[in-house]
């Protein structure tokens, strides 16, 4: 233990006695390190936001949609068509193994009470049986029924919509603007937060007939639907995706132009594409660490030549190999751990930069920092061994003789 602490101090003082140089050598391991830091609490403050929001849904909802979930590119997604009306409507009906289903479509627009406007906030049309299916939480008053879905101008709001129409006024009956059309406000939504920067709160739910009306057929349609309580799931999905064929009156043998896809299908999906982010991250950390840990390698050649004597004089009067090369890659393991702790704290202020200037949330989760200083030890240990090895297998009478 003596040993040990007496090397670290002997380290030490070898590093600062070279602070320009230290600080030059540990900028690669600070990038590297801050980088992981600050894309896993960006990454890991989303998941989790986006998992809230897949739980709040619940795990038996399906989505009736044009295309496969995931990021679609080129022409190809223009040839399908969005799901209908009239065929969520044939659905309700033909569907044996759906409890409840509704079509949504959304729009951006604004809406206004008395001189008061609010901001650009999500206009969705749905149907009534949309507040189960989506599992929504009504504050004051209810969601609309099917009779009232089919003619009558309601609306239900998100809370931030309420705020900034109403204040502290209940807005049960009043009515509100929208697009140039009065519709009567029958509910209210609690409070829903943020995900990826949307807020659910600043939310204006009208029928979807009416929708049509202020927005058209937007080519986004899609539905969502819940099964019945003994119907599994995937015999909910294969029914419904036989019974969207026949009413879309699709050939045996051709492809279904829908897709028919569950919560665990869009998890799925969901963590392909971050998982392509995790991956850009450990390449740009990796080359980070790599140019680091080349830097290291030559900056612990430079210190072995200037330090030869002081190495033949200590082999001289008795040091082991294992003493000699302890001290040199302990020196190295104390640089990438100081370029580590630093990067830490980089990356915690990247976190909060985030968390302050935008509404994108970040969390670090608690795993990442043992784990940045062991990859920051195995830089060290890994670029440091080779300069610790050739200082241990110097010849202490040619070192005692180097100028």
């Amino acid at each position: 233990m003596t040993w040990l602490a007496e090397t670290i101090r002997i380290a030490l003082a070898s590093l600062r006695a070279n602070k320009l140089r230290t600080l030059l050598t540990v900028i690669g391991v600070v990038i590297g390190i801050g980088t992981i830091i600050g894309m896993l609490s960006l990454i890991n403050g989303i998941n989790e936001s986006v998992m809230v929001e897949f739980d709040r849904l619940g795990p038996n909802v399906l989505y009736v949609t044009k295309d496969d979930p995931g990021i679609h590119v080129g022409a190809g997604r223009r040839d399908r068509e969005a799901v209908t009306l009239n065929e969520v409507e044939a659905l309700r009906r033909r569907c044996r193994s759906i409890d409840r289903i509704s079509i949504v479509s959304e729009g951006r627009g604004r809406a206004a009470y008395r001189g008061r406007k609010s901001g650009m906030l999500t206009v969705r049309g749905t149907q009534a049986d949309y507040v189960d299916v989506a599992s929504l939480d009504i504050d004051e008053g209810r969601f609309f029924d099917r009779l009232e879905g089919e003619k009558a101008r309601v609306c239900v709001l998100g809370r931030g919509v309420v705020e900034a129409l109403f204040g502290p006024i209940s807005p049960l009956g009043k009515e509100v603007e929208i697009q140039g059309r009065t519709f009567t406000v029958l509910g209210t939504l609690k409070e829903s937060g943020t995900m990826l920067g949307h807020s659910f709160d600043d939310t204006v739910i009208i029928p979807y007939r009416w929708f049509l009306v202020l927005f058209g057929e937007t080519g986004q349609e899609y539905a969502m639907a819940s099964p019945e309580d003994e119907v599994s799931l995937q015999d909910a999905v294969d029914d419904l995706r036989i019974t969207m064929r026949l009413v879309r009156k699709i050939p045996l043998g051709e492809e279904d132009g829908f897709a028919v896809s569950t919560q665990e299908t869009l998890v799925d999906t969901y963590k392909k594409l971050t998982g392509s982010v995790y991956w850009v991250m450990r390449i740009v950390a990796s080359i980070a660490l790599l140019v680091s840990g080349v830097g290291i390698m030559n900056i612990m050649l430079v210190v072995v030549m200037e330090r030869t004597r002081e190495v033949g004089l200590r082999k001289a009067v008795g040091a082991p190999r294992r003493a000699i090369m302890g001290q040199f890659l302990i020196e190295s393991v104390i640089m990438t751990l100081t370029g580590g702790l630093v990067g830490v704290g980089l990356g915690y202020i990247i976190r909060l930069v985030v968390s302050l200037g935008t509404p994108l949330p970040a969390s670090v989760p608690a795993w990442a920092v043992p784990l940045s200083l062991m990859i920051c030890c195995a830089v060290g240990v890994f670029f440091g061994l080779y300069p610790a090895v050739r200082a241990s297998g110097l010849d202490p009478v040619r070192a005692l003789r180097y100028e």
